[in-house]
């Protein structure tokens, strides 16, 4: 990433907090938000007990083996661990996945309502409903092929010993952190009618403030209790950044 790009990743990452201050500034706007964090809530509840009766149950039945054998024993000690390790990452990242589904509806409507109260109206193209729902979905599995296609290459890349998995672990930081930040520009500028391709430009254009953005909301989801809230933050920066870096005009779709 070149240097000047480089400079602006703080200001990627102010966008959350900003976003924090945005949403408890107005009693409306926090309305909007406290949906989208019960949601993640619930989401965190179910898949949390879910996922760790699942591992309580294969635990438990290393643990009975290990009475017989000493080696048994420590199989299930290690069980143990990667699965209350993994259930963190599932529970961490597949509710923010999960939530994104659930909750887009609210997730729109807080983005638009942050818009108007910033700007005093709401940019949409000028598209039937139909057709906006068309694009919209056209965008999503465009969106979709690319990550599992990405996700599978680095997966690949992470088998080669050493620098294979030295790879792994810079550029798949990096990527998620790209990824969070198109998921959350999203809701304002798909009303724009910007395609996939032009959304990954406009990313491009603002690689800086994206990656910045992008890492900070993928830490958020690391941090108790900050995390429940990350749904509605990460839109109201998401929808910062657009409004303070609007998308080019060859960008917008038109009839």
């Amino acid at each position: 990433m070149p240097v000047r790009e480089t400079l602006k990743a703080p200001g990627g990452i102010l966008y959350l907090i900003r976003g924090l201050k945005l949403i408890f500034s107005d009693f409306a706007i926090l309305r909007l938000a406290v949906a989208p964090a019960l949601v993640n809530i619930a989401l965190f509840g179910v898949l949390f007990m879910s996922f760790n009766y699942f591992a309580y149950e294969i635990s438990a039945y290393v643990f009975d083996q290990s009475s017989q054998e000493w080696y048994w024993y420590a199989i299930s000690t290690v069980v143990g661990i990667l699965f209350f390790l993994a259930s963190i990452l599932v529970v961490l990242f597949g509710f923010v996945a999960i939530g994104l589904i659930v909750a887009a509806p609210f997730n729109d409507m807080l983005a638009s309502a942050i818009e108007r109260k910033i700007t005093g109206n709401v940019a949409e193209a000028k598209m039937s409903l139909i057709k906006l729902a068309g694009y919209t979905m056209k965008n999503e599995a465009k969106k979709m092929s690319v990550i599992i296609a990405v996700q599978f290459a680095l997966l690949l890349v992470n088998l080669v010993p050493g620098i294979g998995q030295a790879i792994f672990l810079i550029v798949s930081p990096c990527f998620m952190a790209l990824v969070m930040a198109y998921e959350f520009t999203g809701y304002t500028l798909d009303r724009r009618g910007l395609s996939f391709a032009d959304k990954r430009r406009y990313l491009k254009s603002h690689l800086g403030r994206s990656m910045g953005f992008g890492l900070a909301v993928s830490a958020t989801v690391l941090i108790p209790l900050l995390n429940f809230m990350l749904l509605p933050l990460a839109v109201a920066g998401g929808t910062l950044m657009v409004i303070e870096n609007p998308p080019e005009e060859e960008f917008a779709v038109n009839d």
